[in-house]
């Protein structure tokens, strides 16, 4: 089977996610019977392009594109004619990205553009308009699951494709698919985790004694945090995060603005750490649970005991811990993340895609 692909988006995940096709493509094919080129992009910064005669993942990763540093690709022109370079020749496209999801030659729509929380847009655009005309979509950003999971599954049914997004959470942690597949005839009944990186790293830092401002500043040279950490320490990352777990395994409908969010923040993580009794450690633990017909999900600062599991995880360690009727808990742990796990999520949902195609 040859899968045509085409992103809008194309930045860390994008490219490794390249270079993770052109590595794996034998063995894809020895696997799966499955090949992969790149019919289009489509980038803020370095210009949109179609190929509809498709470029190998091993040309496209070995060609750079995008390079965006001012030494090697300073401009959208050098970019395009970048491009323009290889095999077969792309072509400019020139429209916006709604246009781009409903017209590129593809059979897989991947989204990996930046996430707006509070609205899920334009994201969840691109997927319906992807749907709409017959395309699968793969998506990393968390905004359409996050705030039209419902209405873009029915999509995806009424035109008999695929909407996957393993990478939404814990990068490409196989959460999802091992729910779909391997937990038959189960009711998840609720989950807790630590989900948020960043607010991880600093409170571990903090915990070996170091203050909030050099555990931010370390966080933002290690890539980790941004130039403004609000977005992660306030909770409005781990609430995005929440309500896609909610809404997917317990059936919920909530939105990022319904997550309980304790006090939270810098100066409140600032506090809290100082209140603290010998032997705990500050976490920002998720959490979701049913109450009667409905689905409560929480953020909170949380000052765990050393009994606890996750106080004992430190560094850019993820874990989530999921609450059945079956298994009891299991539980998740992802060491440090990055695009090329995240890239990976995406890798999974393609081979799932194919094969589920390939069975029909």
């Amino acid at each position: 089977m040859h899968l045509r692909i085409a992103s809008l988006g194309f930045g860390n995940v994008g490219q490794a996610l390249a270079i993770m096709l052109a590595e794996k493509a034998g063995e894809m094919e020895r696997r799966y019977g499955l090949a992969v080129s790149f019919t289009g992009a489509f980038t803020r910064s370095s210009g949109a392009w179609i190929a509809p005669r498709g470029i190998a993942p091993a040309d496209l990763a070995a060609s750079g594109w995008p390079r965006t540093t001012r030494e090697t690709i300073p401009n959208r022109e050098a970019a395009m004619r970048q491009i323009a370079s290889l095999v077969d020749g792309p072509r400019e496209f020139i429209g916006d990205a709604l246009a781009f999801a409903r017209t590129c030659p593809a059979d897989v729509v991947l989204e990996l553009t930046t996430l707006n929380p509070m609205t899920g847009q334009p994201a969840t655009d691109h997927v319906r308009a992807a749907l709409t005309t017959g395309k699968h979509v793969v998506t990393a950003n968390k905004g359409p699951i996050a705030h039209a999971y419902r209405e873009l599954r029915a999509l995806a049914g009424e035109h008999g494709v695929s909407l996957r997004f393993e990478s939404t959470v814990m990068d490409g942690t196989p959460i999802f698919s091992m729910a779909e597949a391997s937990l038959p005839a189960t009711t998840i009944t609720g989950f807790r985790g630590l989900l948020n990186s960043t607010s991880n790293y600093v409170l571990s830092l903090m915990a070996q004694g170091k203050t909030l401002e050099q555990g931010i500043a370390a966080a933002q040279r290690a890539g980790v945090a941004e130039a403004d950490p609000s977005y992660d320490l306030d909770g409005w990352d781990a609430s995005v995060k929440a309500t896609v777990l909610a809404n997917v395994l317990m059936g919920a409908e909530l939105r990022p603005a319904d997550v309980l969010r304790g006090t939270l923040g810098a100066e409140a993580m600032r506090q809290a750490q100082a209140d603290m009794r010998p032997g705990e450690t500050l976490k920002q633990v998720v959490e979701a649970e049913r109450d009667g017909e409905h689905v409560v999900a929480r953020v909170r600062l949380l000052a765990l005991p050393a009994t606890d599991f996750f106080a004992h995880l430190s560094g850019m360690e993820t874990a989530l811990q999921i609450h059945t009727d079956t298994m009891q808990d299991l539980t998740l742990v992802e060491g440090e993340g990055g695009p090329g796990q995240t890239a990976f999520g995406v890798l999974a949902d393609l081979i799932a895609i194919a094969r589920t195609n390939t069975n029909k």
